[in-house]
């Protein structure tokens, strides 16, 4: 009897000593699990695309460049210090300079450098730092090894892709490519503020060039009847809409410096757009500035910018201009494809310019980079942040394709569907919608009317905005983010289609004809620019100045000038209408009446 005891107590005593050691063990991979940092933005939602077939895995000897991307330090404080400068009036409108915002909200050096060190430790050659960008080399073997993750090759049999359940892109397979098939991770200490990491896969530039430019001069001569008889001029659309009564106000862009979005790998003749200037007797008092980085100009001359420029410059004289290009100056190869130099455009803007205002009229489909590359949006998103908190105003043209890109003008084909465009679609961004120019025979503006093929929608990312639910606009959504927040002058002639060409540009120092939002983007950031002083994200003040030009703000109630002139006519296919729409949203404007009430907002008048 006593022996079974002494067993009995043998083997609880084992059992024992197994739940401790199970529970010790249990911890210890808890432990592990809590030192390890996931970098969910890098195994995004299609990394490996429905429908795709295993190969092999990738040669671990293989060269391999990659990208990792630092996130901001602190969002949710970031977060509150933007609801208390947009809403809160004890804060209203309290910029941070470029320096307070990376003191307060970057990594630190030390960080940096620890994140470096270790990745140098797995034999990866550490390039540059661009911005948030630490650029490496290594072999695939390598990388696998420092982020735990594994890379293999697939294959996708099918001819369109497809995201969020919807056609993406026609005929553009079937392809091999590589993508991680294991979520990237680091240890937490120096994982922590890594937002995502590019270049484990190769789905772009492989598959498709994301980055999107609506220009279309190339189309002008296709069809000799798409061509206006009679030319719109700056000066004829100025007047209309009240830009000369803003210049007799002295709302001319003095002490503004409007900044423009480059596109990568490109360059500009600065002597198209004095020959603009001067050809439309343009009084220019402010500068014009050009900023490359790196040489690689495999873009070519961009007429994009070059139209950029001569219209801002043309509706705001005093405000000061710059283009930054950035021509492979985040080392290595592509990755994706150049959207490393485009955002480091935007990185350069808000760190070193600081602007009073942003023109983009170079654009992402938004769906494809929250399918493919949510970090490079999320990248982009923060840059966004910073430039709220700056006071910068960022506004970008809609697209050129209709109501979320299936419904593109006849003479144009842009091969990506089921999307609108980002930045535009980002709540801290103004989306410019498009209007058009009736002329007459003397080029003198008629009527005007929603552009059908100003691009509008709904974002897949954002959801509504506090001032889209709380909108004085009729009719504005309450769902999600959606676009377009404002509309300006796209497209023009006499007696031409919509998709016809009747406004004026200087190209390779002849005079060509254009459509575009691109162009709407530039004219109305030159509008905003004529305050000469910084109104931050506009969306806030511009669905809180109703049709009537009663104005709320977080100072108080105003009663402004009747600055919004709302458009019932056009479609994209959906109708233009009384209130918020999907071709213009609110509608296009009276400058004069608008800058006074975006003052007025600001509690500056």
């Amino acid at each position: 009897m006593e022996s079974e005891n002494v067993m009995l107590k043998r083997l609880l005593m084992l059992l024992l000593i197994l739940v401790l050691s199970t529970t010790t063990f249990l911890a210890t991979i808890a432990q592990s699990q809590e030192q390890y940092y996931y970098i969910q933005t890098s195994s995004p939602q299609y990394s490996i695309v429905p429908g795709s077939e295993f190969v092999e895995p990738l040669n671990t000897s293989q060269p391999l460049y990659i990208a990792v991307l630092l996130n901001f330090t602190n969002l949710p404080s970031l977060q509150s210090y933007l609801n208390e400068t947009y809403l809160q009036a004890s804060h209203f409108h309290k910029w941070l300079t470029p320096s307070q915002f990376r003191e307060y909200y970057y990594p630190s050096k030390s960080y940096v450098n620890s994140l470096i060190s270790y990745l140098k430790s797995y034999n990866l050659e550490f390039l540059g730092n661009y911005g948030l960008i630490l650029v490496f080399n290594g072999t695939v073997g390598s990388v696998e090894n420092a982020f735990h993750t594994y890379i293999n090759v697939y294959y996708y049999p099918f001819k369109n892709l497809y995201w969020f359940g919807l056609l993406g892109i026609k005929d553009i397979g079937p392809f091999y490519y590589y993508s991680n098939n294991v979520t990237p991770s680091l240890p937490y200490n120096v994982g922590k503020y890594v937002l995502g990491v590019v270049g484990i896969d190769s789905l772009d530039p492989k598959v498709v060039n994301v980055i999107k430019q609506a220009w279309h001069l190339d189309m002008v001569k296709a069809q000799s009847g798409l061509v206006s008889k009679a030319i719109i001029s700056p000066m004829t659309i100025g007047k209309y809409f009240n830009f000369t009564m803003a210049y007799e106000h002295d709302y001319n862009g003095n002490g503004s410096n409007i900044a423009i979005e480059g596109v990568p790998e490109s360059f500009i003749n600065v002597s198209d757009i004095y020959l603009f200037w001067q050809l439309y007797g343009i009084p220019r008092t402010g500068h014009l500035n050009v900023i490359y980085f790196g040489n690689v100009t495999t873009g070519g001359q961009s007429g994009e910018n070059e139209l950029d420029a001569e219209w801002s410059g043309a509706f705001a004289p005093a405000a000061d201009i710059t283009i930054v290009f950035s021509n492979g100056y985040v080392s290595g190869p592509q990755l994706v494809g150049n959207l490393l130099n485009y955002y480091y455009e935007y990185y350069y803007m808000v760190n070193y310019i600081n602007p009073n205002v942003i023109s983009i009229s170079v654009t992402v489909p938004e769906s494809f980079l929250a399918a493919y590359y949510p970090a490079m949006l999320y990248m982009i998103h923060n840059i966004m942040m910073q430039a709220a908190a700056e006071g910068i105003s960022v506004l970008a043209a809609s697209g050129d394709w209709g109501f979320e890109s299936d419904h593109p003008p006849p003479n144009f084909h842009i091969g990506t569907y089921n999307t609108i465009w980002y930045p535009e679609s980002d709540p801290y961004v103004t989306s410019v919608g498009g209007v058009f120019l009736n002329a007459s025979s003397n080029g003198s503006i008629v009527e005007i009317s929603g552009w059908d093929y100003s691009t509008g929608g709904n974002s897949v990312v954002y959801p509504a905005q506090s001032y889209e639910i709380t909108s004085l606009i009729p009719f504005t959504p309450t769902v999600v983010r959606t676009y377009p927040d404002i509309a300006f002058v796209s497209a023009g002639g006499y007696n031409i289609p919509e998709f016809g060409f009747g406004l004026p540009l200087v190209f390779n120092g002849q005079l060509f004809v254009w459509y575009g939002t691109s162009g709407a983007a530039p004219m109305t950031a030159a509008m905003v620019s004529l305050a000469g002083t910084r109104l931050g994200a506009l969306n806030f003040a511009l669905y809180h100045i109703s049709y009537q030009g009663i104005i709320e703000s977080p100072l108080g109630n105003f009663v402004g000038k009747v600055a919004w002139i709302p458009i019932t006519s056009g479609n994209n296919p959906f109708p233009a209408h009384y209130g918020w729409n999907y071709v213009t949203g609110p509608g296009t404007y009276n400058a004069y009446a608008m800058v006074y009430d975006l003052l007025l907002y600001s509690g500056l008048i």
